[in-house]
């Protein structure tokens, strides 16, 4: 195993152990999900800092309940690994305001206000969102049914791209052609949109996305088709083979499946802990030395940010809480 895909496993394990000893919350599947908010920013849970950002959000005049629902964990966490936590949080609730001018309100674009300002720069945030805003309406109008509002994300994070919105609109569908037999309509559009963020025809990349996909089928491993799909596609995106790729998954599931914190997770359970991998995955790409394109390493960031958002929409529509709200 490579030594920072190990580094990473390790501190995975350790955040993750951190998490369910000592703060319990209330789905299991945003335990992976914060554990990878530290794993990302190479920090270590801190109990303290963890229930002042709690306490921060819950206590502040300004949240609105979109911010008090599901989704405060995973803004505490972020809270937790910044330096300044009031500052931080004053930032994403002018991103929120942004995004309430252009976007209808809802618990989608809380998610999106706390991801947004992690890679987009405070003076520039509005022109992405506005751009966000008219690549969903074209998105909109090639499938009205399937495009709703959980794809707002995702088109805020296409409009990052350097592509024009024909380019990108194109590429979408031509995507989506190509792979529309694979899995469900949603799922597939989803995975259009993180190809569509990556340079390379549509046949390329829809051609590295399907050998990943069969070569783990052919393993005989179960392989959901929600998030699942669109993580596996920001893999693909890189320039790194498919075979290194496939080795990586190989090494790090190997690696995590033998620690009983992982295996006990209900919505991470020991057949699939490759959803685990596909998020450490993400995070060493993006940092890996070979990665030297910035328009590569700004589409593998986008990507992550937008299956992370999938893997929280997905528990607020279908995991039961633990405890109640």
């Amino acid at each position: 195993m490579k030594e920072l895909l190990k580094n990473l496993c390790d501190k995975y394990l350790l955040n993750l152990g951190l998490f369910t000893d000592f703060y319990p919350l209330e789905r299991d599947i945003l335990y992976p999900v914060c554990a990878n908010v530290f794993c990302a920013a190479d920090a270590v849970f801190d109990l303290g800092k963890f229930k002042d950002s709690m306490e921060l959000i819950k206590d502040n005049p300004k949240v609105l309940s979109s911010f008090r629902s599901t989704v405060r964990p995973l803004i505490a966490s972020l809270l937790s690994v910044s330096g300044d936590p009031r500052g931080e949080m004053e930032k994403y609730f002018g991103c929120y305001e942004l995004l309430r001018k252009y976007f209808t309100n809802s618990e989608h674009l809380a998610l999106l206000s706390l991801l947004l300002v992690r890679i987009a720069p405070a003076e520039s945030a509005e022109d992405y969102i506005k751009r966000g805003r008219h690549i969903y309406d074209r998105m909109k109008k090639e499938h009205r049914i399937l495009t709703t509002k959980e794809d707002v994300a995702f088109a805020v994070m296409l409009a990052f791209s350097e592509k024009t919105d024909d380019e990108l609109i194109e590429d979408m569908e031509a995507c989506y052609k190509l792979l529309k037999k694979r899995a469900d309509n949603n799922s597939i559009q989803t995975v259009s949109h993180v190809l569509a963020m990556a340079n390379g025809t549509p046949e390329e990349k829809c051609a590295k996305f399907g050998e990943l996909y069969d070569s783990m089928i052919k393993k005989g491993r179960k392989y959901g088709k929600h998030y699942e799909l669109a993580m596996l596609a920001a893999l693909s995106i890189t320039k790194f083979s498919s075979a290194e790729i496939l080795d990586d998954i190989s090494d790090s599931e190997n690696f995590l499946s033998q620690h009983r914190s992982v295996g006990d997770l209900s919505e991470f359970g020991k057949e699939e802990p490759m959803s685990h991998t596909f998020l450490l995955l993400t995070i060493a790409y993006a940092g890996d030395e070979n990665v030297s394109s910035e328009s590569e390493r700004h589409a593998l960031l986008a990507a992550r940010q937008a299956t992370l958002y999938s893997v929280l929409v997905y528990s607020m529509m279908t995991v039961a809480p633990l405890v109640p709200e």
